[in-house]
């Protein structure tokens, strides 16, 4: 059959650049690992920084709202004699501080009688850039039971409220720093509150998070699809500063957790409240997130910021894709580079290999080119050449070497017919033997084999016998047939299986230079009332079946061939009438199927379980032979299969 030309030159070239492949491969994965994992420390380091300079930025936000508080209480003590003067002071100080959405004052009952019970001024800045004067205090709005007023008349510094909505004042959702507000002789007369917008809050913080241009592109939060962002958590864990409005003080940290394994969001959350900080990964919103955290002093609050996992891992992933392309153009240049001199090369080899042809055609007289170079190809040359002096030599030497592999194939099969006919394969015709049905199959792995089984009557009596040699083909078989031959002669002159195991056990110690051993089992069972007396030898326990299958109860003892003058225990048992016996060799329990599992006593057992009355000793072997053909599935036969089946009638 012709086969298609492979260039070798082409060959030589791909094996050459799948080297340079996988060690590009590992060395662009190192670096590609080093990159992506460098690039991620950087990003978590800058974002740590991020958390700190946002928290300190927050502060700095709410430092200058204390700052402007406690300066606008000493205008406002220069007028508390007049409260027209009152509110004109809270007018300038709101124009003094645009970051102030509002400021007002909540007087204590009656403080100006003609202002009524409750007098809270409130200046707030309108859409439009004026400011609105109001005085928002009443019956139906009670600021002395409201938690600004009540902390802050209580404080003796300053007090940071809770976050609040505020829909009298400033109309939008707050939170207020509170200062008792005492006349010049120290008196308590109110509670002065400069109020903070949290959506201001929020935008300012969400600016200085993406404000530094360190690392280009991947600073810019539109880059990703989904940006980081910063937030902050109130005492109870509800949202003060979120990037979705929907959340300020509208909805709870813990209202997120997202499923029953999301262990380490609850403890973020938990660590926040209690005033930790640290870097977590949860997912946050259905996404896997980093969470960097800290508190916010003199405040209760906690800040976070939330980078989603990719947009940290996302900017290495991008340098790591980066560096390998650069080297895959750098293997694609080597390649080329490679090739063209992989070609030059080689092109003597196409010399060489036309000749070759020819003399692989029977022409040992071809002639070789001749080579310039004293090289590896040139040496491959005079390799050819002496090739052909001496091709003529070795293909009269194959004859020959043929020749006598196929006598020795015909010596073995003579073999093979002589051990088989060694074997009982004749019905038994002695008085007696219509009293059992015995049938034994030897199947050899190898030409020839090393298992063994006989058997003849004697005296009424039915000697029998089974054997495994250790080892297979020509040595194993010779064992074999020596074993068999001192069974026959020894059996001939005693009726005691112990007694005839131990002289056969001696016979084999002291001829034994080879070191085979054979595993034996012999019985005699008396034909008048199915007594056995049996011995056994290192093999496998016969399977009785009966009442019930089962194997039947042997002594292990010793393989035959070992130890010289060893005491072999003889054992009883009765075989009741319609009883059979099944003895086999290991090849049967270790039959392997394709996927090295063995066939096992159990699939032993359970196939002779099968068996009942209508059964002879032949189909019993034969149900089993089928069920270790089906389970082997055209495996190759690893040891030899024999089996003796005996029925007591």
């Amino acid at each position: 059959m012709n086969q298609k030309f492979h260039s070798f030159s082409r060959r030589l070239l791909i094996r050459i650049i799948l080297v340079m492949l996988i060690i590009m491969s590992f060395t662009s994965s190192l670096i590609f690992l080093f990159s992506a994992t460098g690039t991620v420390a950087l990003l978590r380091d800058h974002y740590s920084g991020t958390l700190n300079i946002v928290n300190e930025r927050a502060l700095g936000m709410f430092s200058v709202v204390e700052t402007s508080a406690t300066n606008n209480i000493d205008e406002v003590r220069k007028h508390l004699s007049d409260p027209e003067q009152v509110v004109a002071a809270l007018e300038s100080e709101l124009r003094l501080n645009p970051h102030i959405v509002g400021c007002g004052i909540g007087f204590i009952p009656d403080y100006y009688p003609r202002k009524g019970h409750w007098f809270e001024p409130y200046v707030t800045w309108l859409n439009d850039g004026t400011i609105d004067v109001k005085q928002i205090g009443s019956e139906s709005h009670d600021y002395f039971n409201q938690e600004w007023y009540q902390q802050g008349i209580a404080s003796e510094g300053g007090y940071w409220t809770e976050p609040y909505f505020d829909d009298m004042g400033a109309g939008d959702m707050i939170c207020s720093y509170v200062l008792p507000v005492r006349d010049k002789a120290g008196k308590l007369v109110g509670a002065f509150g400069s109020d903070m917008s949290l959506s201001w809050l929020t935008e300012r913080i969400q600016q200085v998070t993406f404000q530094s241009e360190e690392f280009g592109l991947f600073s810019d939060p539109s880059y990703f699809d989904h940006p980081a962002y910063s937030f902050i958590l109130s005492r109870r864990g509800d949202y003060i500063v979120h990037p979705d409005p929907q959340r300020i003080l509208k909805d709870n940290f813990f209202n997120h957790v997202g499923g029953k394994n999301n262990d380490q969001y609850v403890q973020i959350g938990q660590e926040m409240m209690e005033g930790k900080s640290d870097i977590k990964i949860a997912f946050v919103d259905g996404i896997r997130s980093y969470v960097f955290y800290a508190p916010m002093q003199d405040t209760g609050w906690s800040m976070g910021i939330v980078v989603p996992v990719e947009n940290i891992w996302g900017p290495g992933k991008i340098l790591g894709t980066v560096i390998l392309i650069l080297l895959g153009i750098g293997l694609l240049a080597a390649f080329l580079l490679i090739r063209s001199a992989i070609r030059r090369t080689t092109k003597p080899l196409k010399y060489l290999a036309r000749s070759a042809e020819q003399v692989a055609k029977g022409h040992f007289d071809t002639p070789l080119p001749k080579l310039r170079y004293y090289d590896e190809i040139h040496q491959l040359r005079d390799s050819f050449e002496h090739m052909q002096i001496s091709l003529s030599t070795y293909v009269d030497e194959l004859k020959e070497a043929t020749a006598r592999e196929a006598s020795i194939g015909q010596e073995l099969e003579i073999a093979r017919t002589i051990q088989m006919a060694m074997l009982p394969n004749e019905a038994l015709t002695e008085p007696g033997s219509e009293s059992i049905d015995i049938y034994g199959q030897l199947t050899p792995a190898k030409a020839v084999g090393g298992d063994i089984y006989d058997y003849f009557i004697k005296d009424d009596k039915l000697f029998f016998c089974i054997g495994d040699v250790s080892g297979k083909g020509v040595p194993a078989s010779l064992v074999m047939c020596i074993t068999g031959a001192l069974f026959r002669t020894l059996a001939n002159n005693s009726d005691n299986p112990a007694e005839i195991m131990k002289r056969i056990n001696n016979s084999m110690c002291n001829r034994n230079r080879s070191l085979m051993f054979v595993t034996f089992f012999i019985g005699i069972l008396n034909l008048a009332d199915g007594k056995l007396v049996y011995c056994n030898a290192g093999h496998n326990a016969p399977i009785h079946i009966g009442s019930a299958v089962k194997a039947l109860d042997v002594k292990p003892n010793i393989a035959i061939g070992v130890t010289p003058d060893w005491k072999y225990a003889q054992q009883e048992a009765t075989l009741k009438p319609g009883s059979s016996l099944l003895l086999y060799t290991d090849g049967v329990t270790e039959a392997e199927n394709p996927a090295h599992e063995l066939f096992g006593i159990g699939r032993l057992l359970e196939t002779v379980g099968k068996a009942d009355d209508s059964h002879t000793s032949a189909d019993i072997i034969d149900n089993v032979v089928k069920d270790v053909q089906s389970f082997v599935d055209g495996a190759e036969q690893s040891d030899d299969l024999t089996m003796l089946a005996i029925r007591y009638r």
